[in-house]
């Protein structure tokens, strides 16, 4: 028996456990593990160890810094749009007066050429721009909010995986509590069986022996299923949290505590809640405000303009001389309130057409969402309340069915029963059992599926993480 085998039972279907592993193949990392052998993972373990270690909700963080350095710089850059400038060269000196040169005879060029240093500053800050500076950081705020959505939507998609797997790893391991209850007394008949023919025991005969081995053959067949599914579950979860030895608390599957509601109420969590609509309300919002953007655009921006700047080169003589325009050194500053204005009208009416159909379309696109998840959230409350029935209902047939499997084994096993009554108590007992735990297996699936479809918890993690005390 694996090292991971607990107390489990029932039987469930070898594909849904490759779909499981490759679910957790496309989310899979190389990540920190636990190795240590004593370590019980319980499901709240896996649900951290998996939040910590996906690289899936790690890119979201990082794509939620980004959007907020986007909105600090949507508040600070506009107030620091000024330009240094700095140049070095060569220029003639300067002689005489404004009307007469040193010599009359000698151009300016041909006057000894000196280095000249020059550093410029200006810019501008904005006072009033008709809501541009507005829209941009409404914009940016949407774009940070919209990158939480986007990462509670990676963990709703997480969070499902590990408890699907993890239930799967349950299923698997009651299979095989299951198998070896049955498997042993129907071993133990056939064995008796054997002897029994073999001393021409005239009230057994060959067909017996015959219906007791096809019965034992589909009991190993159904084993078989069962390792498959709890070594796929296992490595789904090990690759889903990084945790390389999953051993999980000795508990039987049983139905989450959970009462569904209305579906009226669902579906009202679900068009506020789900993090998909409010990913595209966020798109929304940007989009608005790229649309006050354009339509600012039709007015100037009004601001205040600075300017300092200075030249200075040594060895130029009669700097002191007011009548000689000196352009290699001086000092200037200055102020003024300036408009700045685009007269792209016909371009930006563009603009803005343009930023009206985007938002028609993400509106449009809104209202389809919202009908696509009130269509899920009808479907997955369905599959609860199917669940939920077929749970009370093979739970009365799950025990009576182990009554007579006990009585017919016990009946055979003191010579007093019929090999036909025995195999009949066993395929009822696991047809019953069987429909009992999975429907117990679609039940919790099903309200981890209706939690990540309102977009809303349903139970506290230690409600989800169920105790067998």
């Amino acid at each position: 028996m694996k090292s991971y085998y607990v107390n489990r039972r029932l039987v469930f279907s070898s594909f849904f456990a490759v779909s499981i592993l490759n679910g957790a193949v496309a989310l899979a990392s190389d990540v920190p593990s636990n190795d240590r052998s004593d370590a019980v993972t319980d499901l709240a373990t896996l649900i951290q160890a998996a939040e910590r270690n996906n690289p899936g909700i790690r890119a979201t963080n990082h794509n939620i810094a980004a959007a907020r350095a986007r909105l600090n710089e949507a508040w600070v850059s506009p107030f620091f749009q000024f330009d240094v400038t700095t140049s070095f060269g060569l220029a003639p000196e300067a002689r005489g007066t404004s009307a007469v040169t040193a010599e009359d005879s000698q151009l300016p060029v041909d006057n000894r050429w000196l280095p000249v240093f020059k550093t410029e500053v200006k810019g501008a800050i904005p006072l009033w721009t008709f809501g541009k500076l507005s829209a941009a950081r409404q914009a940016a705020r949407a774009a940070v909010r919209g990158a939480e959505l986007d990462r509670d939507q990676k963990k709703a998609e997480l969070l499902f995986d590990v408890r699907r797997a993890y239930y799967a790893l349950q299923l698997a391991l009651d299979i095989q509590q299951m198998i070896s209850e049955g498997r042993n007394k129907l071993a133990n008949a056939v064995e008796r069986l054997d002897k029994r023919l073999e001393s021409d025991d005239p009230e057994v005969n060959q067909s017996d022996k015959y219906r007791l081995a096809s019965t034992l053959a589909e009991v190993d067949a159904r084993s078989s299923e069962a390792v498959r599914l709890a070594e796929s579950s296992v490595a789904a979860l090990q690759i889903l949290t990084g945790i390389k030895l999953i051993r999980v608390p000795d508990c039987p599957l049983e139905p989450v505590d959970f009462a569904p509601e209305s579906i009226t109420t669902y579906k009202k969590i679900g068009r506020k809640e789900r993090p998909e609509a409010g990913m595209l309300r966020a798109a929304i919002v940007a989009t608005e405000a790229d649309l006050d953007a354009n339509q600012a655009r039709y007015f100037p921006d009004i601001a205040l303009a600075l300017q300092a700047s200075t030249s200075y080169s040594s060895g130029i003589t009669d700097q002191s001389n007011p009548f000689v325009p000196d352009p290699a050194n001086y000092n200037s500053f200055g102020a003024a309130l300036v408009a700045r204005w685009s007269l792209d009208f016909w371009g930006n009416a563009y603009r803005v057409e343009r930023s009206k159909q985007n938002l028609l379309k993400i509106n449009s696109g809104l209202d389809q969402a919202l009908d696509g998840i009130a269509l899920e959230v009808a479907t997955t409350h369905s599959a609860v309340m199917d669940a939920k029935r077929r749970v009370e209902a093979w739970k009365k047939g799950h025990q009576e069915t182990r009554r007579w499997f006990v009585s017919a084994a016990q009946a055979e096993e003191v010579g007093v029963g019929e090999t036909k009554e025995l195999v009949d108590a066993v395929g009822a007992y696991f047809k019953a059992r069987y429909n009992h735990l999975q429907a117990v297996y679609d039940f919790n699936l099903a309200v981890a599926h209706l939690e990540r479809t309102i977009g809303s918890s349903l139970l506290t993690l230690d409600e989800w993480n169920q105790s067998c005390e």
